[in-house]
């Protein structure tokens, strides 16, 4: 799997066409037979029901089934359906479609409109406790994609050597690095380069140190827009060694010690997750602290008839929305207003996630959070500005 970008979830955000299709469902990672059969029904029935969505657009049953034509020839990938993670999205508008594979649980929900809907994605790359956790030995590397409850293999195969011969040359299999009894790679204890005196001990260390430097280099093609934490998962002394290497400017202060090829993912989950918790719950705290300083300077606000349209035009600087909620509705780019709109019909659109996709579109945070974890849970949007109007 490949991770999902910001820049990517900008690209959609652009789109702009007649029917836009937005698809989302919950999937199995595990595939039995069952799990299968489950997951080809939801998109299954979304299916049925975007076409029923395309025929009000004016499209006749027959040009619906074919506009979806994609989604169909989806349900009969056997492969695809063996290779999933927790969720599915699939985007079809203007003969194109795109599917992404993610560690995130959707709800079931289907839309279309002339736009994607993107509100599930902004919560994925915003509100889960996204990071990196990337597997770090001189033999072998993995790199996987988490939230707090999910976890799931990032292809790298290609940017980044695979082991230390890779980019260190064929002659490190002759040289080859020794380790103390116990020690090194095989346990937790500080491993040290063995050979005859400081200036061999120096070359293997340099070697590391290159196999370590084309390892950031290939990830730097991936992530150099990203900002999420990189947690390092290695034996003690390779972590001081990488980081005086590494230029990704998250890359976690701690690591998690040992060696964990064959640690279960289950728990490697949760041993970043105790590493990264800590930011995130700080990040969140700090955000609905300066809501609640701001509100009495007019620099915040939970009403959404403000809050929308502040968030439309790039005004907030934090935006929370509460997760289940939609507003329909219609904005006014003139006046800078909405019009609220009491259920979902032709011509209006949820005004929510218009308002979450200019936020991450105009370097905004949002939190897409349940109820009781709303800084004002009695409207469906809160919001902190960059300035009082």
């Amino acid at each position: 799997m490949d991770i999902f970008k910001k820049s990517e979830f900008l690209n959609l955000a652009e789109v702009q066409d007649a029917h836009c299709v937005s698809i989302y469902i919950p999937t199995h990672r595990v595939s039995t037979p069952d799990n299968i059969y489950k997951d080809q029904t939801s998109l299954k029935n979304k299916l049925k029901e975007t076409a029923q969505q395309l025929t009000g657009f004016g499209l006749s049953d027959e040009q619906a089934r074919a506009y979806l034509k994609p989604g169909y020839d989806l349900l009969e990938n056997e492969r695809f359906w063996s290779r999933l993670s927790d969720g599915l999205a699939i985007f079809i508008y203007n003969n194109e479609f795109k599917f992404y594979v993610l560690p995130s649980v959707f709800d079931e929900y289907s839309f279309v409109s002339n736009h994607l809907y993107l509100k599930p994605l902004v919560e994925f790359l915003h509100g889960e406790g996204r990071h990196f956790i990337m597997m770090l030995s001189l033999g072998n590397v993995q790199f996987f994609e988490a939230t707090r409850n999910t976890i799931v293999e990032v292809t790298v195969e290609g940017l980044i050597p695979q082991a230390i011969e890779e980019a260190v040359g064929t002659d490190y299999v002759q040289k080859t690095l020794q380790w103390r009894s116990g020690q090194g790679e095989k346990g937790d204890s500080p491993g040290m380069f063995h050979g005859h005196g400081a200036g061999n001990e120096n070359e293997k260390k340099n070697e590391a140190l290159k196999y370590f430097r084309a390892i950031d280099e290939g990830l730097l093609k991936m992530l150099h827009d990203e900002h999420v934490p990189l947690v390092i998962a290695c034996v003690d002394y390779l972590f001081p060694i990488y980081k005086e290497v590494n230029t990704y400017q998250h890359l976690h202060d701690k690591h998690i010690s040992g060696n964990h090829e064959r640690t279960d993912l289950t728990l490697l989950k949760e041993k970043a997750w105790e590493i990264v918790r800590d930011q995130f719950d700080y990040e969140k705290s700090e955000a609905e602290g300066k809501y609640q300083l701001q509100l009495s300077k007019g620099r915040a606000a939970f009403n959404v008839e403000e809050v929308i349209p502040a968030a439309i035009i790039g005004r907030a600087e934090t935006l929370f929305i509460k997760r289940g909620d939609h507003v329909w509705g219609t904005y006014n780019k003139d006046e800078n207003k909405v019009n609220i709109d009491s259920m979902h019909r032709i011509g209006n659109t949820d005004l929510l996630n218009k308002a979450a996709v200019e936020t991450v579109k105009n370097g905004g945070e949002v939190y897409v959070l349940a109820e009781d974890d709303m800084p004002d849970g009695t409207t469906s949007a809160n919001a902190v500005f960059r300035y009082q109007m």
